[in-house]
């Protein structure tokens, strides 16, 4: 359509024309296309803005480059632009979704130079790596700083001049306006700010509190929390909202805004839970070192060259991965002192000498021990795998997801269960499954809630960030256990999800793969049959929530489930299969 409009219609690409094409390269994880656009607009003259460096900030987000990332943003002040918020905000979103402390502080202590006030969202995700990395009195500090709005500054500052936005009654740029706001004056999104302020405050004392609890500073937790509580705003009405300056804004935005709400009210449970039972003797104080042996984070980078299944990796190869693993667990989980070198070890143990993952090391397992090993990916929070292993003692449970922030929520969640049987693995889930997941290793695959691969209703459309495609089926097929005899149980593959047509497209690909068979007497959570399917080219495509015979131990809202429920979408899917 783009060459189209150039070529036979001889218009004039503006920077907005460029800026949609270069959003479509991006969001289908194309960056060699977009970097390559870029150039054409600098060849063409029409030189890239700062909406254009954002656009490319966030292709790096999703492919997890944050070294991409970073020359990205330093690439804004070289062509004579500074970079705003938002491109900050968008770099330091790469590095939550890499788990990079290092490089987020880089860009957090350069804001000033680039004359951007860190805002609402700078603070709760600068304080969400700093929990991650649990460095509570850093965090401890940036709350300070920011209750006392030492951040601000032309807007507390009567020098800079009276803004006429905000003398009438409203200022879009909030903290990075250059100009001054009088408080005397009232806004007419006054409600709308204090929500966001106070949301915000609420995160940051969560993370800390949550910090503290897995340290084992029960009191210093608990004091965090109640803190959160002053700040974290209740439910907000549709009428509060109408007053509050959000009556034109996109409900889908405040839907997210309160499921994020009512995520931290969860979380909040889950730690005082966690605490108490601390302070009550019902649960030792956790052994961070013993969680952190069994958690695996490999690199969030997409698109690494994939070898053949069952390549064989050098023995320096299996060395390097080793010492990364390690360094992994230092740099971004958090772990500080291993004088006696007992992570180091377990790690290079939990390492074949093929590459491959030792699972039975994992879980401090003999080889002679018989025991489902059951994997998630794209887990998510972790919350439905957590759920599962705790109903489940008698099977080894393990969460895979690609997003560093959202490893360290399983992770997390491990600790405070206390559970033996579970753990965290980061990474890409194409690149871990092919290279590091050994061959009929695994019992159980389940994906939930897969995020589909396009909005545009359009089965064609190419997306190369999308997991679920043919060589993703055929190494899971792999990875599960055959089953040599009448009584072994052959490996299992169940996908759930609230989207009919992503699921009716998922069903075709795998009839047409002809690698897994329907599973016998599949039932529903409830316990009933499952007896409401449609049949796809011979695949089940059952109406409702998997029970038991699925794997499904025990129904567990994810958070995906949440959100989507609290946008009434209620309608949920799910086929189940076993390797043939």
């Amino acid at each position: 359509m783009f060459v189209n409009l150039v070529s036979r219609e001889g218009l004039v690409p503006s920077p907005y024309t460029y800026a949609s094409l270069l959003n479509a390269y991006v969001n289908t994880g194309t960056m060699d296309g977009a970097e390559a656009l870029m150039e054409r607009m600098r060849d063409v003259g029409c030189a890239p803005n700062v909406v254009a460096y954002t656009t490319m900030l966030k292709g790096y987000m999703l492919v997890a480059n944050v070294d991409a990332a970073w020359r990205t943003l330093n690439g804004i002040m070289h062509n004579r632009m500074s970079p705003d918020s938002r491109a900050v905000n968008t770099y330091i979103r790469v590095c939550v979704r890499c788990g990079n402390l290092q490089m987020a502080r880089r860009a957090f202590d350069r804001m000033r130079d680039w004359d951007v006030v860190p805002d609402a969202t700078t603070h709760k995700l600068i304080g969400r790596l700093l929990a991650q990395g649990l460095k509570r009195d850093e965090l401890k500090a940036l709350i300070k700083r920011t209750v006392k709005g030492e951040h601000l500054r032309w807007t507390k500052d009567p020098s800079s001049g009276p803004c006429q936005f905000w003398r009438a009654g409203k200022c879009e740029r909030g903290v990075n306006c250059r100009f001054y706001h009088d408080d005397s004056i009232v806004q007419s999104d006054a409600r709308v700010r204090e929500i966001e302020s106070n949301d915000t405050l609420a995160s940051m004392y969560v993370n800390h509190a949550h910090a503290s609890a897995i340290s084992g500073d029960v009191k210093q937790s608990k004091k965090s929390l109640r803190k959160a509580a002053e700040y974290l705003t209740e439910n907000v009405t549709a009428e509060a909202l109408t007053v509050g300056g959000l009556k034109d804004k996109d409900e889908r935005a405040e839907l997210f805004r309160q499921t994020n709400r009512d995520e931290l009210k969860l979380e909040m449970r889950r730690i005082e839970d966690f605490v108490e039972r601390l302070m009550s003797g019902k649960q030792q104080p956790p052994k961070l070192d013993e969680h952190l042996s069994r958690s695996l984070i490999f690199s969030s980078r997409l698109f690494q060259e994939v070898p053949e299944r069952g390549a064989k990796m050098s023995s320096e190869e299996v060395d390097a991965l080793r010492d990364n693993l390690y360094a992994a667990l230092k740099d971004t989980m958090g772990l500080n002192d291993d004088s006696d070198g007992s992570v180091k070890r377990a790690i290079r143990k939990v390492i074949a000498k093929d590459g491959t993952i030792r699972f039975d090391r994992m879980f401090g397992r003999s080889k002679k021990e018989k025991r489902e090993l059951n994997v998630e990916v794209a887990a998510g929070n972790g919350d439905w795998a957590v759920a599962q292993a705790k109903t489940d003692a008698s099977a080894d449970w393990i969460s895979l997801e690609l997003r560093h922030d959202r490893v360290y929520s399983i992770f997390s969640r491990a600790v405070c269960s206390g559970a033996s049987n579970f753990a965290a693995m980061g990474g890409d889930a194409a690149y871990i499954m092919r290279r590091y997941v050994a061959s009929e290793s695994v019992s159980h695959v389940f994906v939930n809630f897969p995020e589909p691969p396009h909005h545009s209703g359009d089965a064609a459309a190419d997306n190369s960030l999308a997991l679920l495609n043919e060589e993703f089926f055929r190494d899971i097929h792999a990875c599960l256990r055959r089953a040599y005899t009448s009584t072994d149980a052959p490996g299992g593959l169940t996908i759930f999800s609230d989207n009919h047509r992503y699921m009716q497209a998922l069903a075709r690909t795998l009839a047409e793969l002809d690698i897994f068979t329907a599973r016998d007497d599949v039932d529903l959570a409830s316990g009933a049959p499952a007896n409401q399917y449609e049949t796809i080219r011979g695949v089940r495509l059952y109406q409702g929530v998997p029970g038991p015979s699925a794997g499904h131990r025990v129904y567990e809202q994810s958070y995906f489930d949440r959100f989507w429920e609290n946008g009434q979408h209620v309608d949920r899917y799910f086929i189940s299969l076993v390797r043939k």
